[in-house]
């Protein structure tokens, strides 16, 4: 069983990325769960989803019990912590989207290592990825919610084949799909090659 949490922010195609996690498991033959929040989605509001893989009845994933926290915007990582454990992995885009609340207030933006000084306080594996960077690599930089399901999947942390997210990726996102399999990829060597995740 594997319980996947997935938070951003509107606009950064999370909705499209739990979509293609949970048409991989059911390509791999595993029961999955999904469920999606995004209230203020469109106004960059926060988004979560759950991807529950394996024997389960629910799609909410208790506080704790996450296995993995797939995070597309830095500070959202903090705020997901709440499903995190010891054992929990948590993978992180470096992107930075600053919230309506800091920036009327003209509060600070935390730095990196300051959010990954809170997240290793429950979380012993925290992984950072340049989703941006790496899908302007790959010629699709529109395709950074790509990149960031590449590097769930070099976790090994969902227990489905690479060749099961390929095909989900072509199937919801045909167009540009030799742009996307790069992008994929290009995630995929971070977390393989890390041994952090």
């Amino acid at each position: 069983m594997a319980d996947i949490y997935l938070v951003g922010v509107g606009g950064q195609g999370i909705i499209t990325a739990s979509r293609i996690i949970g048409d991989a498991a059911i390509l791999a033959g595993k029961n999955v769960i999904m469920s999606e929040t995004h209230g203020m989605a469109q106004r960059g509001g926060s988004v979560a989803c759950t991807a529950r893989i394996g024997d389960v009845q629910s799609p909410l994933i208790p506080d704790g019990s996450a296995d993995l926290i797939l995070s597309f915007e830095l500070l959202e990582t903090l705020r997901a912590m709440c499903k995190a454990n010891r054992n929990t992995k948590v993978v992180s885009s470096s992107e930075k989207i600053v919230p309506l609340s800091v920036s009327t207030q003209r509060l600070k933006y935390p730095i990196a290592e300051q959010i990954g000084v809170e997240v290793k306080r429950v979380a012993s594996e925290f992984v950072i990825v340049d989703s941006r960077k790496l899908a302007e690599d790959a010629g699709a930089p529109m395709s950074s919610n790509i990149v960031m399901v590449g590097a769930l999947a070099g976790t090994g942390a969902t227990g489905v084949d690479r060749k099961h997210f390929e095909e989900a990726i072509g199937a919801n996102i045909p167009r540009g799909l030799d742009r996307n399999l790069a992008a994929f990829e290009k995630g995929f060597r971070v977390t393989a090659k890390s041994g952090k995740a």
